[in-house]
């Protein structure tokens, strides 16, 4: 495990746009992480995944090259890919704690490209730039639980 945190720490460091990421979002939670390629197992998927103003979820992912051996991302092998979704509405669906969410469709960027993100980045995070005006004053009752939800189980990462 030690092994995996060491590479996501240099993934942190060296993967672009995840120092943006996380100085526009410094106090919100984010989690680091490398997932599995289906089709090569030196490939991973580097995630970034930040949960902001009570409502967003904002996800970052890029194709690595990952070198298991020396711990630490080696290459980017694809091309950024950057998410944000709007939480509408969230539903308990058990006693375990599994929340559902559903995602504002009228208001939904699911995709913001590496040229609009830039732009976000040189406004100090302001998204409305790219024309995403953001909520920053209404949050989601019970998304303090979603979130603990999808990272109950992720490996937390300190930088």
């Amino acid at each position: 495990m030690n092994d995996y945190k060491d590479t996501v720490r240099d993934g942190i460091k060296t993967v672009p746009h995840v120092q943006e990421i996380m100085k526009i979002f410094p106090n919100a939670p984010t989690d680091n992480f490398i997932g599995q390629s289906s089709y090569d197992k030196n490939i991973g998927i580097w995630n970034t995944v930040v949960y902001f103003g009570g409502r967003y979820q904002f996800g970052y992912q890029v194709d690595v090259i990952v070198d298991y051996k020396h711990n630490r991302i080696s290459k980017v092998a694809g091309i950024p890919q950057f998410y944000l979704w709007e939480v509408a509405t969230l539903t308990p669906l058990n006693s375990d704690g599994v929340i559902e969410a559903t995602y504002n469709k009228s208001n939904d960027i699911p995709f913001i490209g590496e040229k609009q993100w830039n732009k976000i980045v040189a406004a100090k995070g302001d998204f409305s730039v790219v024309g995403i005006h953001l909520i920053t004053n209404s949050p989601i009752p019970g998304f303090d639980d979603y979130v603990h939800g999808w990272r109950k189980d992720r490996v937390q990462v300190e930088p």
